[in-house]
């Protein structure tokens, strides 16, 4: 950590100035020593490009993420563009580019969350045109005729090895295309108090944010174990279009009939067993646990998890996640699955997402009030249970004693932070245990002098990334999102910004997600050259104060 810090500043005073800005000025030189002038582009101009409204995060919220938007930001005016830099808290920021879609481009995570290591989410969910609503995961708004076949194509392919070549093909196609700049995996460091806890577990993808964690961690002295994270959980209720911090602490209170393991492949939870899998993979049948309970005392039984499953089909919200289950039979404890069709990643990505549900108490709920429906005690059948929620100071919950996996602390407790820095600052306290965010690599040095502290190294499927979109003009241009991509710092932001934590990547799939990950995808790096190159094939010109504008007859 210390050789990485020091790499960073003599970077900066080679510079020859500190902070984002000059980071921006050294790299984009660097960029174009050989080509100052740049292509001559459209002999007659047009209408100058729209000010592109740039959503990046608060440096509150993620410092990391602010200062590499703030360098892409003057990498673009660089180039030619007015960018209008629009910087937000978390949910004000999800809201804004993931519900609404009201964005330019937009900056956000992709959190790498165990169940998404097979590859159906990042091919299907997150690129293919069903998918472009609002809400909806494919918030470029990235439609692709060619793409959707191959992405339709691998959850029907139970080879895998058939499967893995489809799911090359289509990474190739999306780093061409480029609805989203892929910019970096990142891993790092989770810091927790080692006097305090042990026997903690950070997992791939995930850190000490991890379900596994969250069982394992264990309190040295007392019976709870508090950890803090620098946002608000906006919903506990499952059938809401969760951020990856609300679902952080919905899996804890609801159990799954699988969960996907530390190892990255599906494991029986609330199931007894693996799935029985006939008809060429169109019939799963699984037996359920026969000593389940709800955190009410009421016995988990097959017609809940019948019930459940149900639910989801009428969930405007999560219909999607199971329209491929044409019928549902249960005889005794088990419930089989009729598929329309062969579907892959069915374990995975449907018995391991799905919520199951109390019908004693969702039952009577109308399918438009799901989203929206208020239970006071948030009853699931999980390893927690909902004790109390103080929004803005804290969220309680207390182990389920009659689950069949009692985690190793009575009583867990999540506190929102301003920021990751002021919630270092209460780790050193004793007021929190362990911090789900990865501090600056200032703060990650003061943490390994301290003998009380220690940090958890993880690597990460999930990543940084840019949206562009293309339901507006010209970022339905693939030339100018391709020029906006080579405008962004990647590898600098994770040697220089992020300290060398985490990979640079060019692709929806991680590298550390080493089977399904294609390392032949077309690179991106920072080339400003390449980047107006782009635009001038595309017949884009500059004006002579170097504006952006269409050529006339664009």
């Amino acid at each position: 950590m210390s050789r990485g810090t020091q790499s960073r500043r003599n970077f900066l005073r080679r510079a020859g100035v500190a902070g984002a800005a000059g980071v921006t000025v050294a790299l984009a030189g660097c960029a174009d020593d050989d080509g100052a002038d740049g292509p001559d582009g459209a002999d007659e101009l047009g209408d100058q490009l729209p000010e592109i409204n740039f959503v990046i995060p608060t440096a509150g919220a993620n410092s990391f993420r602010n200062e590499l938007g703030r360098i892409t930001a003057e990498n673009w005016e660089e180039i030619g563009f007015e960018v209008d830099l629009e910087e937000l808290e978390f949910g004000a920021h999800v809201d804004k580019a993931v519900v609404q879609q009201d964005f330019d481009a937009s900056l956000l995570g992709w959190g790498g969350t165990p169940e998404r290591i097979d590859p159906h989410t990042f091919i299907l969910d997150m690129h293919h045109s069903s998918t472009t609503g609002e809400g909806g995961r494919n918030t470029p708004g990235y439609e692709n005729p060619e793409y959707d076949e191959l992405a339709e194509l691998q959850v029907t392919q139970p080879d895998e090895d058939e499967r893995q070549q489809t799911v090359y093909e289509a990474q190739e196609i999306i780093a061409r295309d480029q609805p989203r700049t892929y910019i970096a995996n990142e891993g790092g460091m989770h810091p927790y108090a080692s006097a305090r806890v042990e026997n903690v577990d950070p997992t791939l993808g995930e850190g000490l944010n991890s379900f596994w964690n969250m069982i394992s961690v264990t309190p040295l002295d007392g019976d709870t174990v508090t950890m803090g994270y620098p946002s608000e959980i906006i919903s506990l209720n499952p059938m809401q279009d969760l951020a990856t911090p609300d679902r952080q602490f919905v899996r804890l209170l609801y159990d799954q009939l699988f969960r996907i393991g530390p190892d990255g492949l599906p494991r029986p939870w609330a199931a007894a067993d693996d799935p029985t899998i006939e008809d060429d993979g169109e019939t799963y049948t699984v037996e359920i646990r026969d000593d389940m309970t709800f955190h009410d005392g009421e016995d988990v039984t097959i017609d809940d998890v019948e019930f459940t499953y149900e639910l989801y089909a009428d969930s405007p919200t999560y219909s999607g996640l199971v329209e491929i289950i044409d019928e549902i039979d249960t005889s005794g404890n088990e419930i089989t699955f009729h598929l329309d069709e062969p579907f892959a990643p069915f374990t995975a990505n449907v018995l391991g997402q799905v919520y199951l549900f109390p019908e004693h108490i969702w039952g009577d709920v109308e399918p438009e009030d799901l989203a929206d429906f208020q239970d006071e005690n948030w009853t699931g059948s999980g390893p927690f249970q909902f004790e109390d929620w103080e929004r803005q100071s804290e969220l309680q919950l207390r182990a389920f004693e009659d689950h069949f996996e009692t985690p190793n602390t009575e009583r867990f407790i999540r506190i929102p932070g301003a920021d990751v820095s002021q919630l270092v600052g209460d780790l050193e306290a004793g007021q929190i245990d362990f911090l789900g965010a990865i501090p600056q690599p200032a703060t990650l040095d003061r943490i390994e002098e301290d003998d009380d502290l220690d940090a958890a190294v993880f690597e990460a499927i999930g990543y940084a990334k840019i949206a562009y979109n293309m339901r507006r003009e010209p970022y339905d241009d693939v030339a100018v999102r391709r020029a906006l991509s080579y405008s962004v710092p990647k590898e600098e932001y994770v040697d220089f910004i992020r300290d060398g934590m985490g990979t640079v990547t060019d692709s929806t799939i991680s590298e550390h997600n080493e089977f399904w990950h294609n390392p032949d995808v077309e690179q991106f790096r920072l080339d400003l050259d390449a980047a107006r190159e782009e635009l001038a094939d595309a017949g884009y010109g500059w004006d002579d104060d170097g504006m952006l504008h269409y050529g006339a007859d664009q």
